[in-house]
C-alpha cells in the first residue's frame, strides 16, 4: 500500500492513542497543543481507564498538583481539558493488529473492525484491558 492508496473505510490520521485512561487523555491535550488531532482506542466502553473503573469515588493521593481527587473527578477534568481538541474516541474495542507499512506509517486494526493508517502510535495502556491472564501450567484447566 502506498501513501496515496488508502483503502476505503481506513481512517487516515496523524496519531492513534491506545488507552483512554489519564495518560492517554493527557496525551490528547499535548498533541492538541501542537494542533494534532488524535483517535483514541480503549477496551472499556467509556474513558477513564483504571481510575474510573476501580476508583470512581475513592480518593486518589498520587496525582501531581492534586492533593486528593477521585477517579471520576480526574476523568471529568481531563475530558473537559481536552474538549477543545476534538479527539475521536473508539471505545469498547481492542487493538488486534499493528503493522508497519513501507511508507513508515502504521496500519492499526481493532476487534470491531475499525482500521487506521497513522503516522504515530502512543501506547497508554496502563495495566491492560482487565482480562484474566491464565497460568501456563499443565493440567490447570480442571481448576478454572
Amino acid at each position: 500500500m502506498t501513501q496515496n492508496q488508502t483503502p476505503a473505510g481506513v481512517i487516515e490520521t496523524d496519531a492513534v492513542i491506545v488507552g483512554a485512561g489519564p495518560v492517554g487523555l493527557f496525551q490528547v491535550f499535548e498533541l492538541g497543543l501542537l494542533e494534532i488531532k488524535a483517535h483514541i482506542i480503549d477496551s472499556l466502553a467509556y474513558p477513564g481507564g483504571q481510575c474510573i473503573e476501580l476508583y470512581p469515588d475513592k480518593p486518589i493521593y498520587d496525582i501531581p498538583a492534586l492533593p486528593v481527587v477521585t477517579g471520576k473527578e480526574l476523568t471529568d477534568n481531563l475530558l473537559k481539558q481536552i474538549e477543545p481538541f476534538g479527539a475521536t474516541f473508539h471505545l469498547g474495542q481492542e487493538v488486534t493488529t499493528v503493522e508497519k507499512q513501507d511508507d513508515g506509517r502504521f496500519f492499526v486494526a481493532t476487534s470491531k473492525g475499525t482500521q487506521f493508517l497513522t503516522k504515530t502510535i502512543f501506547i497508554a495502556g496502563g495495566v491492560g484491558s482487565f482480562q484474566p491472564r491464565t497460568l501456563k501450567v499443565d493440567g490447570i484447566d480442571k481448576f478454572e
